[in-house]
């Protein structure tokens, strides 16, 4: 259970633990490349947010928390432009990789595999 005190504004945030990372990532079917992808982060970043050895930052933290349909937790927050960059970066991450996925599904069908 993610905790409401891990969803709102800086000012009065508090760090999700690696269960609540893992938890709302999960939401998402999304393999841990893609999450470093959409966020702009290096996989193995990822993978120590999941297990703890990182504690993971305000703005990846409140992108995930967009993404995943948990709220727009940044909306009184100073640095909002540096969110909504990454969200918008992690968007169109996602709306090309849906397109290639279709693409691909288009050649597969094509190609009469089914």
């Amino acid at each position: 259970m993610i905790r409401d005190e891990t969803l709102c504004s800086f000012s009065d945030w508090v760090r999700p633990t690696s269960e609540e990372v893992v938890e709302a990532m999960d939401e998402l079917n999304y393999t841990l490349q893609e999450w470093a992808d959409l966020i702009g982060v290096k996989l193995a970043t990822i993978s120590r947010w999941r297990t703890g050895k990182f504690k993971i930052p305000y703005a990846e933290w409140a992108t995930i928390c967009y993404l995943t349909g948990l709220g727009d937790i940044w909306e009184r927050e100073d640095s909002i432009k540096k969110i909504q960059n990454k969200a918008t970066k992690a968007k169109k991450y996602f709306i090309s990789y849906s397109q290639k996925m279709k693409k691909r599904e288009e050649d597969i069908f094509s190609d009469g595999f089914v």
